[in-house]
């Protein structure tokens, strides 16, 4: 029988959150797309490379860098940081692209029927298993931009979203094929991947220390407040989505063994397509029935130094004053 070790957090996206540090970020004023893009392009790999997970690279000498780092990220609203090592979701790929929705919904923001901004993603897996045929914990963070100007160069302020399959990992042989979700219940690490014991230990106990410290109720769920208050002019009334799901467009896949490879747009005819699906019914941990409001369309992809140590993702604050219903 497998022996299983229970985290119940989604903090392996490296996205859970300590109180504020002691050294305030600096305030947040917005970025430009075309800039933030150019950075996220920056140091392209002519070779992809494993950046290794281990429990070794949550320390130094200067103390704990993973719960540090979980501070940052609470804490600063940055589009872009100086050069960093993301500690879990070390491995990833950039995307460019629009978010769409087309449906009628009874939620505000970029929940709105007729919405459309650019949005600039981070595709990863947790720890190191990045092939095909390989235990991997798929997951993606999104940057809306209220903006359908791909070279628009004023300042936005975006809003950040983080989606996961599964935190215990699959043995998906399609990133498209994961249904990534902002709802993630308890991870179980059996012995079929014991080598990530350790490293699934030691983040748990720091990032579960880290969404306490930041009075989060929840640590397996993700709100999604910033979406539907962006472009809001009352931020107070929007109406928000509990949960949402992004899934890559059902049709013919080819088997390549790298997820970075299989979501190059050089091989995929020019484009991606993933649907959006939200709704507010269903419990933590259960099914829920999802509805199709829109679509993420990818047209640009690169994976480089850029894409995996600048591009930052703002983590939300848990609140409790959100409505759900209109």
């Amino acid at each position: 029988m497998k022996t299983f070790v229970t985290l119940s957090l989604f903090s392996t996206l490296g996205l859970a959150a300590l109180a504020l540090s002691q050294n305030p970020a600096p305030t947040y004023l917005g970025s430009s797309l075309s800039e933030v893009w150019a950075t996220t392009q920056q140091g392209a790999y002519a070779e992809l490379p494993l950046y290794k997970v281990t429990t070794s690279s949550f320390f130094g000498i200067m103390g704990d860098k993973l719960q540090k780092a979980a501070s940052r990220t609470l804490s600063d609203k940055s589009d872009v940081l100086p050069s960093f090592r993301k500690l879990l979701h070390a491995n990833g790929v950039c995307l460019k692209g629009t978010w769409t929705i087309t449906e009628p919904t009874p939620y505000t923001g970029y929940f709105k029927e007729g919405s459309r901004g650019i949005i600039l993603a981070r595709a990863s897996a947790a720890l190191s298993e990045v092939k095909s045929g390989q235990k991997r914990s798929l997951g993606l963070a999104g940057k809306i931009f209220p903006t359908a100007y791909e070279n628009d160069d004023s300042l936005l302020k975006t809003a950040n979203f983080f989606v996961i399959d599964n935190l215990g990992g699959t043995y998906n042989p399609h990133y498209r094929d994961a249904a990534m979700s902002n709802d993630i219940s308890d991870l179980k690490v059996g012995v079929d991947n014991a080598p990530n014991l350790l490293v699934a230990a030691a983040a748990a106990r720091a990032l579960s220390t880290a969404e306490k410290a930041a009075g989060g109720k929840d640590p397996s769920v993700r709100q999604l407040y910033p979406i539907s208050e962006l472009g809001e002019s009352d931020p107070s009334q929007a109406i928000t989505p509990r949960w949402i799901q992004i899934q890559g467009r059902p049709g013919p896949r080819e088997l390549i063994s790298d997820f970075r490879d299989e979501l190059a747009i050089e091989n995929n005819g020019g484009s991606l397509i993933f649907d959006i699906a939200v709704t507010s019914e269903g419990e933590r941990g259960q099914p829920k029935p999802f509805q199709k409001i829109g679509t993420i369309e990818f047209t640009e992809s690169v994976a480089s130094e850029g894409c995996d140590q600048r591009l930052h993702f703002a983590h939300p604050q848990w609140r409790e004053d959100l409505k759900f219903q209109p």
